[in-house]
């Protein structure tokens, strides 16, 4: 024993170490340079059985005796495998080396990692169906409608806030370019609030839709959504409304057909 009464001997450190490979869930293995297990032991191992005198090669497939196979070469590392289907282990590869600087095996310790790498492929799954159903969501908030021939609609419902305008918006002009419409219905009745915010977005995409060379239209504004625009003193006279979306798209009809009538010079 040293002067704080611990003992540091071969006997104490072998009573530690098998102590802590019979409590703890972790398997300790030494590989010589051949791939030949020279020890495999801890609680964790137990269920493998003992593997020592026994070739990594015959164990574990390519793709897991690749990072021992870097641990050979000098790399130290830690790497999760799955050696078997659905089994996770999180293991340390360190060389160990002679005096001459070669390495002549590789010490490592493995951590089964099993459930919490089944948690996080199921919290990634989950996450995916979520991100499709957001996506299929982003879908139906901007349902792009082609009504007539030169004519598409998109009924807005709910609450368009900042970051929902500038999808709409997106979407939107990308349809107005895909498809050459002339007209653009906006119809407003699934819409029961209208804020300044609001009321502005509605002016923007009328406007960029002019700038497309198309026109806007507003249909569908309800009564208690006139009134909040009255007050809060909102001037969208600038933009063509109408009562419902079927006026709206009888007005597009009769434009075209006004259009078609006037001589070209």
């Amino acid at each position: 024993m040293d002067g704080g009464g611990v003992d540091r001997g071969p006997a104490a450190e072998a009573a530690i170490l098998r102590t802590l490979l019979d409590n703890l869930d972790v398997v300790v293995w030494a590989v010589d340079s051949e791939g030949y297990m020279r020890f495999h032991d801890g609680k964790a191992a137990r269920p493998e059985g003992d593997l020592t005198g026994k070739n990594v090669h015959d164990l574990y497939p390519p793709e897991v005796n690749v990072w021992l196979e870097r641990a050979l070469q000098g790399e130290a590392h830690r790497k999760i495998t799955e050696p078997a289907p659905g089994h996770f282990w999180e293991s340390w590869y360190t060389p160990v080396k002679d005096a001459n600087g070669q390495v002549t095996g590789v010490i490592g310790m493995s951590i089964d990692v099993s459930e919490a790498q089944k948690a996080q492929r199921e919290l990634t799954q989950k996450l995916e169906v979520i991100e499709r159903q957001q996506d299929v969501i982003r879908n139906l908030e901007t349902p792009v409608l082609e009504v007539w021939d030169g004519v598409i609609a998109l009924p807005l419902v709910g609450i368009i806030d900042s970051s929902r305008a500038a999808r709409v918006m997106n979407d939107l002009l990308s349809a107005v370019s895909r498809t050459g419409a002339s007209f653009v219905l906006l119809d407003l009745t699934g819409v029961d609030v209208v804020d300044t915010a609001t009321a502005n977005y509605l002016i923007g995409m009328v406007r960029a839709i002019g700038l497309l060379g198309a026109c806007g239209v507003v249909t569908g504004i309800r009564p208690n959504v006139a009134q909040t625009i009255v007050s809060i003193g909102m001037d969208l006279s600038s933009l063509k409304t109408l009562g419902t979306l079927r006026q709206g798209l009888a007005y597009c009809i009769r434009q075209m057909a006004a259009q078609k009538k006037e001589p070209a010079f």
